[in-house]
């Protein structure tokens, strides 16, 4: 029957796999079918094989990655488990599960990336098989299922030595502490370590102990060892225990070549200091006999030396004393020393230690405490205890040496049991814990050529495990079935409890061992024929014995027969204590030494007597043997493990040769069949082996009934009908699954197989058809072609030789032409050369010589001018050197002066007098020149006129003289020459008086010109002064102005200061009474001495400062002694009455106003000081009527303002509390009746601005204390922490925080020390300054500045609406306010994200996987559906695709019309939804990297479809709110772009690295090249050479980069304050805005009417 079903399944061109004699199993297919047997051809080497059909399992459908799962194997056979683990591990894919069973091989490399805190974060509360396999899943399960259910958990690890069981372990248990509060569990141990820590550190403690160098591994284990961990009802580590099981005590004094013996020997002998080598009298390795039976005594790649200081290191981390260290590297120094000693033989069968031997006994003796002597005898005799007393018996020399090995092996034993007692004892066991997890670290199955007591006990255990197993896995195929409620009543299980019976039942192998153990004479030969004769070994088919050996036989166990040896079964089976060993080492003076074997004694004094037989053991000896303490252990095991859930992680060692990338399929199947795996494969098989879905299933076999597609009927339905027509039978419909026996899937694959086969040759036979027919068209077509094509060719063939003919003769014709006109023009050419050579040289000549002639000319003319430009150039230059330098003194001169008359700035007017006055004066000299030249004018026409007159005398007198006669003429002449001498002196003095106005002339001329240049100079620099008066004048209009504005605004703090001060002087009046009047007396006389003493110092530095110096050195008290005074006074003052202290520092700081002296005042100048009746120590004064009255009316008024201030602020916070305008049903609005908040104007909050124009109008900024602000803060934090699951509210304040942080911040500072102070000189200038300097440092600065300082000056006081403001002087509980502003924007921020990840975290899963969609699938047909219903269900399907993705966007949509409504600003936003779309990009790109169903083709599709409605959806939403968030997906684009790109295989390292996926990283190209699968097309990943090189990248960037290849989650905060409020305008924030409704009710309007004014900006003074 079997061989008719197996020829049934098989056809030709199968793919089937075949043995192999070096591979196990090969691929083949198969090229014949005969009645038994099939012809197959391998795929690798070609050759031909026939076997049967059973020996040809098929191959399961094309993977070329393997499966997560291979329970989801079509078929589950061995070749099938082993092609899919070898797949796997090409890809560094170490984990696979068989069902809930997870294999592991060890890749002999480094895989960093798979492993660390961000995969346990990965695969934390993720169910088994929706991530990649891990054994981070199964202790995940293990502790998730403790915490669900409160059962205990085990998790068994096993394999074979060097398989990686012990890193495993390690790595289950360090994710158990992650879970359990590694980091913050917060409990810990009497020594302060925490449990999770010293759980850990036990790990390489017990390690050097108990592992030890083998043939298959350098680190393997020669104990089993269970850590239990215990957990609280919190899931959190309360403890933990370790039990071990069976070490190998036999290598302590014996080991083979090249293996090593445990590691704690050579880390001693190499890393103890040379104080512990003397005092423990150590030498070398090589120096031992128990460790020099191996050449290896250095393991590579370790130093054992650094080893002992781990192995130290992990002593203190888990609590063991330093002595106790001591005492245990003291007794494993003894032991090395103890296998040095030598026996040699004696008299009479005695044996004697070798005396170069000696000092290893002497050293032995020391070392563990003992006399020399005692440890002698004890090694060399044997006390035997009969009724006539003790019998010494001596021991010959092989005896004495098994002797000497048995107490070697006893103490080592016995040392590690105390070692793993005091670990326990450290950590602490919780005994009332709500649960724990297990886990078992245990030897693999083992079989060796030799095998021995050790193989025999060690597969014992594996016999007991794989009952568990086998059990475990048959209840969860049973849990399966049952789940799907199908009939499995009929399946048989088989079980091993027939070995278990032989091994360890009654009369088993192992009471046999007993019983023959206790005779001493008794051999291995001796145990063998026991078991030959025992019925029980006879009865068994287990049991056999070999031929050619008579103490050996073999055990046929689960994973095989394996032949054991007996020789050494009795020895190593032994494990009591002899008595004369046990008292030696009781009474050893060490106390560690003989603690270990106290308890011993105690067990060996209150033993009985064993059965006495002829050589058996002597009375007092207590008989103990391994194998049944190792059977007790076993089943106190599983007692422990029966309790518990169990969970299987199975170690495969790929190699021998610990290689990486290396895969010995045989190897490997032998440990899958010692692990028991193959076993759960056979288990499952008797079964139904064959599960699938019934939707795979009509997705894979609808060809078998196409029609059935047609109907509506479910796929179960169509499953059962698919059955049915095949003739299928022994199947089982499940709920969701159907069942099906071995064999039956493939039946069905055979007959899927034929009918494609059949409907492909129907689909060629038509193909081919058409292709003929299509061929023979074309080809009558072409032969018509070539017809045509042949005529035409002729046809253009003659005209193109008849176009040849006449082309020649036109050729020829024009050729000759062309030659004689060449020939004609040549010579013509030539003799008009020669004509030009000649006329041309001619001309050159003579236009040579006319240039020599010119050039002379020019020469001489340049040289000419030449000299003359020199001479006149250097006069010039010497002029101008002199006038420069004459200039530049006047200039600087000048400009000395000019600097001078600027610094002193002060004098300016005074020098604009000056230079007035001097302007006069400059005027007045040029009248009286003008006046004197005037004089000189006249004085010149009157002597011309008297000149005149003269002559006309002359005249008269000649005329006069013609008459007169010639009597007179004597006299006339005579008076003539007298008149000609006066007319000689007129002319000499007319010519000095011309000379005189020459000079004189020029004289004025240049007077004249001189002072018009200085009066132009001045007039310029008047100009220049009357230009800085105007804007002097300018700056002080608008001081004036500012300070009228702050002048009125001070009068409203005066009134309420004086309110305050009255209030205060009501407390103190109060308070003062309980004083003694002695202490007012005293503190009032030094209060008024101390302000007469200033006074007077004032006074006498202000007369000093007339004098002159002289007398201001006078002056006996010193302005420093005055300052000093008042400001001691002051400080008590201010201590008891600060607004008295303000008034009079006030009053007394107008003393010394801008630098003026101190006079006393009249009778009506009384100096203004308010009463200080109720300061202690003061004189009071009598109060009149009206001031009382005055006074009283001042404190209502103050009471007044402070109701109307509380009323305001309490209306204001009402105002904050108000619901939202959008805060009613479904965003619409509010209920009737209901006031809404304030919301926004033009764009802005209106809370906000009426935060901060409220803050600015009670001058709250300024306050040193006020409540208002955290009255706001409770308030907002109040509203945010009621709606922090409302994006709408949290958006609002947003906006709100965001908006009055940026205003805070650009109008608010910190109080500086005051205004500029006035200069003054002088003495009185002197104590003026210190007088202001001790106010200022008490009270700030006030008022008293010059114009000039308050150019300079920021206003401190402004009101809104009132003139311009300026950056507001604020105090700490303003700047402290600014702060909880900045604290509400980074808190809110996150808020909005993190409930925006919440929503959109449960639809990502369905945006990075192809959803599972029922009815129809791609896979099927859809000719047959019936009319209109394709076009529904593509729509359907398509809809149902991209649901998610439009969720996901519809929620975006909702948090962008939300922030746009509430105004949030732009790069909050921008920000905002960065971070959003960095957040969908990592959790989308991991899931891609740790679930191999999404790293598929079709699924790539469906990504990028995702994605490209993602991409359209933030172009519709424009780039102002969305920004370049597109650009936050990269990580994921790249990869679904590698996924759907084609030709993969020919793709370089360097394109897929910079073209395709430049921004992955190497170990993310390799984890999606290896993942990837071609569910569409059945294409291949990356070439193998890519894929190597991509290995070797990541080798090689080990030391330098991250080994992770998922992406980090970064929720900080994407921008900074500053980078934020500098990226806000302030439009619309400082004009008038409407009183909101809020606040206009009752008499708000009129208290917020400051709201409607417009905030205007002071303007800036001029530089």
């Amino acid at each position: 029957m079997a061989a008719d079903g197996s020829a049934i399944v098989h056809t030709v061109g199968s793919k089937v796999w075949i043995k192999e004699e070096k591979e196990a199993w090969i691929k083949g297919e198969v090229i014949k079918v005969e009645d038994d047997f099939l012809v197959v051809k391998a795929e690798a080497s070609g050759a031909e094989v026939k076997c049967k059909s059973e020996d040809a399992p098929l191959q399961n459908p094309h993977n070329n990655r393997g499966v997560d799962d291979m329970t989801t194997l079509s078929y589950l056979h061995e070749p099938a488990v082993l092609w899919n683990l070898n797949t796997r591990y090409a890809y560094d894919d170490i984990y696979t599960y068989t069902g809930t069973i997870l294999i592991a091989i060890n890749p002999f490399a480094a895989l960093p990336h798979l492993y660390g805190e961000h995969m346990m974060n990965q695969y934390r509360g993720v169910e088994i098989g929706d991530y990649a396999p891990h054994v981070y899943a199964i202790a995940d399960a293990a502790y998730r299922q403790m915490r669900k259910e409160g059962k205990g958990q085990s998790i068994l690890v096993s394999g074979e030595s060097g398989a990686g069981k012990t890193e495993t372990s390690k790595l289950i248990m360090k994710y158990l502490a992650y879970m359990g509060g590694y980091t913050d569990a917060g409990e810990a141990t009497g020594s302060g370590r925490s449990v999770e820590e010293q759980v850990l550190e036990s790990n390489p403690l017990l390690e050097a102990f108990g592992n030890a160098k083998t043939t298959r591994n350098n680190n393997s284990s020669r104990f089993g060892k269970y850590v239990e961990i215990n957990f609280n009802d919190k899931g959190v580590i309360s403890g933990a225990a370790i039990r071990t099981y069976l070490l190998e005590r036999s290598r302590v004094v014996a080991i083979n070549n090249p293996e090593r013996n445990y590691h704690i020997f050579y880390q001693l002998t190499d890393g103890a200091s040379a104080e512990q080598r003397t005092q423990w009298r150590l030498k070398t390795a090589q120096e031992y006999r128990y460790l020099n039976q191996s050449t290896c005594f250095q393991l590579p790649g370790t130093d054992n030396a650094e080893d002992f200081k781990r192995t130290i290191y992990a002593m203190e981390r888990v609590g063991i004393p330093t002595a106790d260290q001591d005492a245990i590297f003291r007794t494993v120094a003894a032991i090395l020393h103890l296998g040095n000693i030598q026996f040699s033989a004696g008299p009479e069968d005695s044996s004697l230690v070798t005396p170069a031997t000696e000092d290893e006994l002497d050293a032995t003796a020391a070392l563990l405490g003992v006399e020399k002597e005692g440890l002698r005898k004890a090694l060399t005799t044997r006390v035997r205890q009969t009724p006539e007393g003790p019998i010494v018996s001596p021991l010959d020399a092989r005896a004495a040496g098994e002797t000497r090995d048995s107490l070697a092996k006893i103490i080592y034993a016995k040392m590690f049991d105390w070692l793993v007692g005091m670990i326990n004892s450290a950590i602490g066991e919780d005994k009332n814990c709500a649960a724990s997890v297990g886990v078992l670290d245990i030897y693999g199955f083992e079989q060796f050529q030799y095998n021995d007591f050790e193989q025999f006990c060690i597969n014992l255990a594996n016999e007991k495990l794989q009952q568990h197993f086998n059990q475990h896995v048959f209840k969860m195929e049973q849990a399966e079935y049952e789940r799907e409620q199908i009939d499995w009543s009929y399946i048989e299980f088989v079980d091993n409890q027939d070995v278990l019976d032989l091994i360890e039942g009654k009369l088993g192998i192992l009471d046999l061992l007993d019983e023959v153990c206790r005779f001493v004479e008794a051999k291995g030969k001796d145990f063998a024929e026991k078991l030959y004769t025992s019925g029980t070994c006879k009865d068994s088919r287990r049991f056999s014995k070999p031929k050619t050996s008579v103490t050996q036989f073999i055990i046929d166990h689960y994973a095989g027969p394996v032949k054991y040896d007996t020789a050494n079964f009795l020895d190593k089976n032994k494990d009591f204590v002899v008595p004369e060993h046990q008292a030696l080492l009781c009474a050893s003076t060490q106390s560690f030494t003989a603690q270990l074997f106290a308890e011993a004694a105690a067990d060996a004094d209150s033993a009985p007597p064993a059965p006495g037989r002829r050589g058996g053991a002597t009375k007092g000896t207590k008989f103990n043997s391994v194998g049944s303490q190792f059977k007790k252990q076993l089943a106190e095991l599983m007692v422990q493990l029966h309790a518990m859930e169990p969970h299987y992680i199975r170690c495969i060692k790929p190699n021998e040769s610990a290689q990486p990338s290396v895969f010995e399929n045989k190897n490997v199947l032998h440990q899958l069949k010692c692990g028991g795996v193959m076993e759960a494969v056979r288990i499952s098989c008797a079964g139904f082996p064959s599960k699938r879905p019934y939707g795979e299933f009509v997705d894979h076999f609808w060809q078998l009934a196409p029609d059935l597609l047609k109907t509506d009927a479910d796929d179960k339905a169509i499953t059962k009908a698919i059955l049915a027509k095949t003739n299928v039978g022994g199947y089982q419909l499940g709920l969701s699954k159907v069942f099906m026996r071995a064999g039956q899937m493939a039946q069905l694959d055979k007959m899927r197989t034929d009918t494609l086969n059949a409907a492909a040759i129907t689909i060629q036979r038509f193909a081919r058809g058409a292709l003929a027919r299509r061929h023979f068209i074309a080809a009558r077509s072409a032969v018509l072609t070539i017809q045509c094509a042949m005529r035409a060719w002729a046809a253009r063939k003659l005209t193109s030789q008849m176009r040849r003919e006449k082309a020649a003769l036109t050729i020829q014709r024009l050729w000759r032409g062309y030659t004689a006109r060449t020939t004609y023009l040549e010579q013509r050419r030539l003799i008009m050369a020669v004509q030009s050579m000649f006329r041309g040289r001619n001309a050159r000549q003579r236009l040579t010589q006319l240039r020599r002639v010119r050039a002379a000319i020019t020469i001489q003319k340049r040289w000419r001018g030449f000299q003359a430009r020199r001479d006149y150039q250097q006069t010039r230059k010497a002029a101008i050197a002199i006038q420069s330098a004459h200039r530049v003194k006047v200039a600087r001169k000048a400009l000395r002066s000019l600097r001078q008359q600027a610094r002193e700035g002060t004098k300016l007017l005074e020098d604009k007098k000056a230079l007035e006055t001097k302007v006069a004066e400059l005027q007045s000299m040029l009248e009286t020149v003008q006046n004197q030249r005037n004089e000189l004018r006249q004085q010149v026409k009157a002597e011309l006129a008297a000149r005149a007159d003269l002559e006309r005398s002359v005249e008269e007198m000649k005329a006069e003289l013609e008459v007169v006669s010639r009597g007179k003429l004597e006299e006339a002449t005579a008076a003539l020459a007298a008149e000609t001498v006066n007319r000689e002196k007129l002319d000499e003095e007319l010519r000095g008086i011309k000379e005189r106005m020459t000079a004189s002339e020029e004289a004025a001329k240049a007077k004249t010109a001189e002072m018009a240049t200085a009066l132009k100079k001045a007039q310029d620099y008047i100009g220049q002064l009357m230009n800085e008066r105007g804007q002097i004048d300018k700056k002080f209009h608008e001081m004036k102005s500012d300070l009228i504005t702050r002048l009125q605004n001070a009068c409203a703090q005066r009134d309420e200061a004086r309110g305050r001060v009255l209030e205060l002087e009501d407390l103190m009046s109060k308070q003062s009474e309980a004083l003694q009047s002695k202490d007012r007396e005293i503190a009032a006389a030094t209060a008024a001495a101390s302000a007469a003493a200033a006074v007077q110092a004032v006074q006498s530095a202000t007369a000093a400062a007339s004098p002159g110096p002289a007398a201001a050195a006078g002056a006996h008290v010193p302005p420093t002694s005055a300052a000093s005074t008042m400001q001691s006074m002051l400080q008590k003052l201010q201590a008891n009455a600060p607004g008295v202290a303000r008034n009079m520092a006030d009053n007394i700081s107008g003393l010394f106003k801008d630098g003026a002296p101190v006079r006393p005042r009249g009778e009506g100048e009384e100096m203004r000081t308010p009463s200080i009746s109720g300061v202690p120590g003061a004189h009071p004064t009598p109060e009149s009527e009206a001031d009382r009255r005055m006074r009283e009316a001042q404190l209502k008024q103050v009471a007044m303002l402070a109701e109307k201030r509380k009323a305001e602020e309490d209306k204001l916070l009402n105002a904050l509390m108000a619901p939202l305008p959008t805060a009613g049903p479904s965003g619409t609005g509010l209920p009737e009746g209901v006031v809404p908040g304030m919301g926004f104007h033009k764009g802005r909050p209106v809370a906000a601005i009426v935060i901060f124009r409220y803050c600015l109008h009670s001058r709250a900024f300024q306050a040193d204390r006020t409540a208002i602000f955290d009255r706001i803060v409770s308030v907002v934090g109040q509203q945010v922490e009621k709606g922090q699951e409302d994006n709408n509210c949290l958006a609002y304040w947003l906006s709100n925080t965001v908006t009055l942080l940026h205003m805070l911040n650009k109008n608010i500072k910190p109080a500086s020390g005051g205004l500029s102070k006035a200069r003054a000189t002088g003495a009185s200038a002197t104590v003026a300054n210190a007088t202001r300097s001790v106010f200022g440092a008490m009270f700030g600065s006030r008022s008293g500045a010059s114009p000039s300082g308050l150019a300079h000056a920021e206003a401190s006081i402004h009101g809104g609406g009132v003139g311009g403001f300026k950056q507001v002087e604020a105090k700490y509980p303003a700047l402290l306010f600014k702060q909880q502003l900045d604290a509400f924007v980074q808190k809110i921020f996150p808020m909005i994200r993190d409930n925006v990840r919440r929503e959109i975290s449960p639809m990502l899963s369905n945006c990075i996987h192809t959803p599972k969609q029922h009815g129809r699938t791609a896979a099927r047909p859809g000719a047959a559906a019936p009319a209109g219903a394709d076009k529904a269900a593509a729509g359907a399907a398509g809809q149902q695709s991209h649901k998610s993705w439009t969720d996901i966007l519809h929620v975006f949509d909702t948090l962008l019309a939300t922030v746009k409504s509430n105004n949030v600003p732009k790069v909050l936003v921008q920000a905002l939804f960065k971070q959003l779309f960095r957040f969908v990009n990592v959790q989308l790109f991991n899931q891609l990297l740790l679930r191999r169903e999404c790293c598929s083709f079709s699924n790539g599709e469906y990504v990028k479809t995702g994605l490209e409605q993602v991409a359209h959806w933030i172009n519709g939403a424009g780039a102002d709110y969305i920004a370049d968030s597109w650009e936050e997906l990269k990580f994921l684009r790249q990869a679904v772009t590698f996924l759907v790109i084609g030709n993969k295989p020919k793709k370089s390292l360097e394109e897929i690295t910079s073209d395709l996926c430049p921004v992955l990283s190497i170990q993310q190209l390799y984890r999606i090249s290896t993942m990837y699968w071609d569910d569409k097309y059945n294409t291949e990943t990356v070439s193998p050479e890519v894929l190597g090189r991509m290995k070797q990248a990541m080798v090689d960037s080990n030391s330098s980069t991250s080994h992770s290849f998922l992406l980090d989650d970064d929720s900080s905060l994407p921008f900074q304050a500053a980078e934020l409020l500098a990226n806000m305008d302030d439009k619309d924030l400082y004009g008038g805005i409407p009183v909101p409704d809020v606040l206009s009710e009752g008499d708000g309007a009129a208290s917020f009417a400051f709201l409607e004014k417009e905030l205007r900006f002071a303007a800036p003074a001029p530089a």
